[in-house]
């Protein structure tokens, strides 16, 4: 199983349930036997995302996505299946084994990544060696400037590229190729010449959240025409969209005493500058627009977020879609606003510790700080102004699911604009429903579409899988199968039923989830869906005729032509004889 043992994967999932993993993620509310809520994985209004908790597995009926809490994780998380492994090892707090590979691309593979991060971490050794050593004035006269703590040097693991030739020259020494060096992304090259990709910079080290140097920030000393922060590019152990600069830090202050909450800023030295003043609980999106993914990681160690940007109305404005992102993903938002010109750095410097904890204090929940950004857009001293106002006030407004706190809102557009109240909410009434009402009843399965027999083959492999007492009655050795798929699945339950072991639906996207992942979906499906509008036992003995007859029926076919092309009559009489039983047997079958 992908290198681990299957003891291992089993211990993994049986103290990871699958229900509680995706409640950390989805919303999900039980209806019948399943849990339900909105895929994480594409977007939908009405609930169809599924969570078997006795099979452990979950399924779409919108994107007809599925599999087990390991899958889940690689999607949700953006991982690979090793590191999904080694996530739900920690989560569940198990000593993860060592692997054995028997594929040897996946082997090289595993051995490339690890020989990336051992790059990156000799690397940020190297840098690290270099501010403590000679010829890194520029870095410490910088360092002293920002009035950076010895402590938060060591704390994020700051050092200094001194020039563009000492890292190549460094890792060359401790054998690594050129092409690792251009892998890890701390190297680049140009017109055959390799070089620190950061060269001369202070040097920020990016650690993830398992404690490992994927990517490097360098800022700038000197005044010059190109930006004065740069990373290293996206590598196989790194992607800027699904990273956050701080969270390995963070994940430790989570483990140790909880959070209440996390701070979101822009840039590293931000960051840097609020853990030194005192709020540990900081992370920076690395300058980009806030991800998806980002949210989900986010959603992992808390609930509310204080978006904390720089204080200059057209990045405020730039910002707004990255806090829906992030409201969509179910997380509590507010936006701390920082005067007019100013980064959470400026403000420690200008006002301290204490006047940013007024700020975070007086942060406004998102709807508020959309409310704000109107009022600054239009001006309603003019009529062409305010009806702008009003018109897109009114649409935010219709966004909050609180009655209460619509009607608060409404009275704040009043007060603003001189508009009656019944004016307002009349404007808002009109408007269309932004929701549409969650469906009562299970999402419908369609699988009974296309090639009768595969139909029928998925339905019967889909009810030994799930333990169905209507299965019992028919050993699944008898049947042969066209498909490759459910061949190779009817393979795994006769092994396991020699075994003496139970069946697992959930082994399947281990063993053979790489080559049928749309077999075993289909399957999924079929035990995802409750309300099935007819009756399942009879149906299941329909499948097997069905089955059964068609496998009848390519052997009569087959006798067919060997009798048809046969010169010898004593062979032709035995395949007469043969062709003779196998149609009693057939006409046997229907009559059943």
């Amino acid at each position: 199983m992908k290198g681990f043992d299957a003891k291992f994967l089993d211990e993994l999932k049986n103290k990871n349930d699958l229900v509680d993993v995706v409640g950390r993620y989805v919303r999900l509310e039980q209806r019948g036997g399943n849990f339900w809520g909105k895929c994480p994985f594409h977007h939908e209004k009405t609930a169809s995302f599924s969570v078997n908790s006795r099979g452990q597995f979950f399924y779409c009926f919108g994107c007809h996505k599925s599999g087990d809490v390991i899958s889940f994780i690689m999607g949700i998380e953006s991982l690979d299946f090793n590191d999904a492994v080694k996530f739900l090892a920690e989560r569940a707090k198990i000593p993860l084994p060592e692997v054995s590979y028997d594929d040897d691309k996946i082997r090289e593979q595993k051995k490339h990544k690890e020989r990336v991060l051992q790059l990156l971490k000799d690397s940020a050794t190297f840098y690290v060696k270099n501010l403590r050593g000679n010829g890194a004035d520029k870095h410490l006269d910088y360092i002293q400037k920002r009035k950076i703590s010895s402590d938060c040097l060591v704390k994020f693991g700051m050092g200094a590229s001194l020039d563009f030739n000492g890292l190549v020259n460094h890792l060359k020494e401790k054998g690594y190729t050129y092409e690792e060096m251009l892998s890890s992304g701390a190297v680049d090259v140009k017109d055959g010449r390799y070089y620190d990709a950061l060269g001369g910079r202070l040097i920020i080290p990016i650690i993830n959240q398992f404690n490992q140097v994927v990517a490097f920030g360098g800022r700038l000393l000197e005044k010059a025409d190109f930006a004065k922060y740069k990373n290293t590019k996206e590598t196989i152990v790194f992607s800027k969209s699904n990273n956050l600069y701080n969270l390995n830090n963070l994940k430790k202050i989570k483990n140790e005493r909880g959070l209440n909450g996390v701070i979101i800023v822009e840039g590293y030295m931000d960051t840097i500058s609020l853990v030194q003043a005192g709020f540990e609980n900081v992370v920076a999106s690395m300058g980009t627009s806030l991800t998806k993914d980002q949210a989900r990681i986010l959603k992992r160690y808390t609930d509310k977020v204080f978006i904390s940007y720089d204080g200059d109305f057209a990045g405020q404005k730039a910002s707004i879609r990255g806090l829906e992102i992030l409201k969509d993903e179910g997380l509590e938002v507010k936006v701390v606003s920082l005067p007019d010109g100013l980064d959470p750095d400026d403000v420690i410097k200008q006002m301290g510790a204490e006047g940013y904890q007024r700020l975070l204090d007086q942060a406004k929940p998102l709807i508020d700080f959309k409310l704000d950004i109107l009022k600054r857009t239009y001006d309603v001293n003019t009529v062409d102004g305010k009806r702008k106002f009003i018109t897109n006030a009114v649409r935010v407004i219709k966004e909050s699911p609180s009655p209460a706190e619509q009607e608060d809102l409404l009275k704040t557009v009043r007060d603003l604009t001189g508009t009656t109240f019944e004016s307002l909410r009349r404007e808002l009434y009109s408007l269309p429903e932004t929701q549409q009402v969650e469906r009562a009843q299970t999402p419908q399965f369609n699988d009974f579409t296309g090639d009768k027999i595969a139909i029928a083959e998925r339905f019967i492999l889909a009810s030994y899988l799930f333990g169905k007492p209507y299965a019992k009655e028919t050993n699944i050795s008898e049947f042969t199968f066209n498909s490759p798929a459910h061949r190779e699945i009817k393979k795994y339950i006769e092994d396991k039923n020699e075994l003496g072991e139970k069946v697992k639906f959930s082994d399947l996207y281990e063993l053979l989830g790489d080559l049928y992942p749309e077999d075993i979906s289909l399957i999924a499906g079929l035990e995802a869906e409750e309300n099935k509008s007819f009756e399942l036992a009879e149906y299941f003995f329909d499948c097997v005729k069905i089955v059964k007859t068609a496998s009848l029926d390519k052997k009569i076919e087959r006798l067919a032509v060997m009798f048809k092309e046969e010169t010898d009559n004593e062979k032709r009489r035995q395949y007469a004889l043969e062709m003779s039983k196998l149609l009693s047997e057939k006409n046997k079958l229907i009559k059943k």
